[in-house]
């Protein structure tokens, strides 16, 4: 029992510092990035297992984080208001020909960011953006004008 509570305890401290620290983790993974993921792991499974070496605490642990998942996923979809705290909503960084510093800033998005996005997408002039927006998952969104 007490590797089930540590397991739940240190997901969602990583939950909660992934979901602080950056949103583009999953779209677009920088080296940084990474790092950091793989730092949240390395030093979230020390704790969750103690002194416990054995396969059964291993899967014990695994199935554990299975199964809060699961039942975050689910929790989405009964309450979006847990979607929101687990996964944050858009948010609007450039409209009508002006950027939102602020909301650049909060969601830790460099301009530059949102011009490859553009380019990826054919746009090759901020003119003939209409608006920009970092989805929930860390996408950027180009709206391009009509």
């Amino acid at each position: 029992m007490d590797i089930v509570l540590r397991t739940a305890l240190m997901y969602l401290v990583v939950l909660i510092l992934l979901r602080i620290t950056t949103r583009r983790i999953m779209r677009s993974a920088t080296p940084l990035d990474m790092v950091v993921i793989f730092f949240f792991g390395g030093i979230a499974t020390p704790p969750i297992l103690g002194d416990d070496r054995s396969i059964t605490g291993a899967l014990l642990a695994a199935c554990t984080l299975a199964g809060l998942h699961t039942m975050l996923s689910h929790l989405k979809r009964v309450w979006p208001v847990v979607g929101m705290i687990t996964e944050g909503n858009p948010v609007v960084v450039f409209a009508n020909g002006d950027w939102d510093r602020t909301a650049l800033r909060r969601m830790r998005v460099d301009p530059r960011d949102v011009m490859a996005e553009m380019r990826q997408q054919g746009i090759s002039r901020i003119d003939d953006v209409q608006s920009a927006i970092v989805e929930h998952s860390g996408a950027i969104t180009v709206v391009p004008k009509r």
